[in-house]
């Protein structure tokens, strides 16, 4: 949503306002001094801290009153970006519900009390929405067939992507290495490449971006199949990141479940190849460019990482493709499509 705001104030195709409140968003905190956030923030920000039912009560109260307040040259339109503990808006006020996933509900097994708390605050906030966002087809799918009754009122705008970094940081590994990024619990799948690292001949490498240090379970598996020097944990910013992707024979992303994968197209952007589970929104973001594999077949990972090292025709029509992928994506389009649904629901 950073990118949407700042890709809405290059556009100037639209009046907006920014409402952060008090949070504890990171990627908030990092643009708090850009000219496009000082022009458009309203009503006392504070950043840092933990978020608490009094901090969200307080957020509340203060988006209504500006929400509310008068005179307005024209009708206001609320777009939220998260899933409120409690509504205050008035009931006759249009607001939009971007919903990134629907994972909440495909994983309904998931019994914790926050588990069961993060679904009741989605639908209740999705059966208010007047308009619902929706960032790929494939979850606007998994939301018709969940409650049909929304599919009338939900909308498709993907992401868009931008430059990860300008100036990327060179990365020299004397392996050649496959790089995976994020977190890799649940859905993620990323237990299935380990037995795919195992089977592959040679000394390549995974290096794990981010998603924190390896687990006792994944140390466990690593030991087990021998891996102990082909497996890494790193961390780093943006700028690191890139040069992992340039310097990647591929981005590897067996995901049993996406609302979008935004990896993909950073990785596409910066020549990249990449592999994924032909599931859910992926084909929709990687298209023709991307490469898939069966996300429950080792054996398939391990082929199509044997082609990327071994045959170097695969691996630059791969970039070419997914270079023009990726620029398909832009925030500027969606920018525009945002400020054309916002301008549509004022006319109403």
């Amino acid at each position: 949503m950073v990118e949407l705001m700042h890709a809405l104030d290059v556009a100037r195709c639209t009046s907006w306002r920014l409402y952060p409140g008090r949070h504890d968003n990171a990627l908030l905190a990092e643009v708090q001094d850009a000219n496009w956030y000082a022009c458009h923030a309203v009503g006392g920000i504070t950043a840092g801290g933990r978020r608490s039912p009094l901090s969200a009560l307080r957020n509340e109260m203060g988006l209504r009153r500006l929400a509310t307040m008068k005179p307005s040259p024209k009708q206001t339109i609320v777009h939220r970006t998260y899933h409120p503990v409690i509504d205050l808006l008035p009931r006759s006020m249009p607001v939009i519900e971007t919903v990134h996933d629907m994972w909440d509900f495909i994983a309904a097994n998931e019994r914790s009390p926050r588990a069961a708390l993060r679904r009741h605050l989605k639908r209740r906030a999705l059966e208010r929405a007047s308009v619902i966002v929706c960032v790929s087809h494939s979850t606007r799918n998994y939301l018709g067939n969940l409650w049909p009754w929304l599919a009338d009122r939900s909308i498709v705008i993907p992401h868009g992507t931008s430059q990860l970094s300008n100036r990327p940081v060179q990365v020299d590994r004397a392996r050649p290495f496959f790089l995976f990024v994020g977190r890799r619990d649940r859905y993620k799948n990323f237990m299935l490449l380990l037995d795919a690292l195992a089977m592959l001949n040679g000394e390549a490498e995974i290096v794990c971006f981010g998603g924190g240090p390896l687990n006792d379970s994944e140390r466990a598996t690593i030991i087990q199949l021998g891996l102990t020097a082909r497996v890494h944990q790193i961390d780093g910013d943006d700028h690191v990141l890139a040069g992992y992707y340039q310097a990647a024979r591929a981005l590897l992303y067996p995901s049993l479940h996406e609302g979008f994968g935004l990896p993909l197209l950073e990785a596409m952007s910066l020549d990249c190849p990449v592999v994924a589970a032909p599931l859910t929104s992926l084909p929709e973001v990687g298209g023709d460019a991307a490469l898939y594999a069966d996300a429950h077949d080792a054996h398939a990972w391990c082929d199509v990482m044997t082609r990327l090292i071994e045959d170097r025709d695969v691996r630059d029509r791969t970039i070419v493709a997914g270079r023009a992928r990726s620029a398909a994506f832009s925030w500027e389009a969606t920018a525009q499509r945002h400020a054309a649904l916002y301008a549509e629901m004022e006319a109403r």
